[in-house]
């Protein structure tokens, strides 16, 4: 069928992941590494291809980042191509979901 729109599957969300942004001991960005002091947050990753659109945010699976960081990724501000930007995130989803798994917050079945 032509013009037929592709169902939307529902994203996955998870209040108690987002919660854990007040935890995380610093922003998971390489370069960055500033101590949180309250401003850590939960960033999602961007992009259409990841289910972003408007109004609508891309699966709960978060990297942990300081809001100087997390304007950074998402391009607010900065001059990071896409490329980098995703990289960047994909950098600091590795070092949240270590940091999870180090510090007893997530557990292999």
């Amino acid at each position: 069928m032509a013009g037929a729109p592709y169902p939307k599957t529902p994203a996955f969300r998870s209040q108690a992941l987002r919660d854990l942004a007040v935890e995380a001991p610093r922003c998971m960005r390489r370069a960055c590494r500033a101590v949180n002091v309250g401003q850590v947050v939960g960033c999602h990753r961007g992009g259409l291809a990841h289910g972003r659109g408007m109004g609508h945010k891309t699966h709960d699976l978060v990297a942990y980042l300081c809001f100087d960081c997390h304007n950074l990724i998402d391009r607010r501000t900065g001059d990071l191509t896409p490329e980098e930007a995703d990289r960047e995130f994909l950098d600091a989803y590795y070092e949240s979901n270590l940091w999870l798994l180090e510090s007893g917050h997530l557990e292999v079945a």
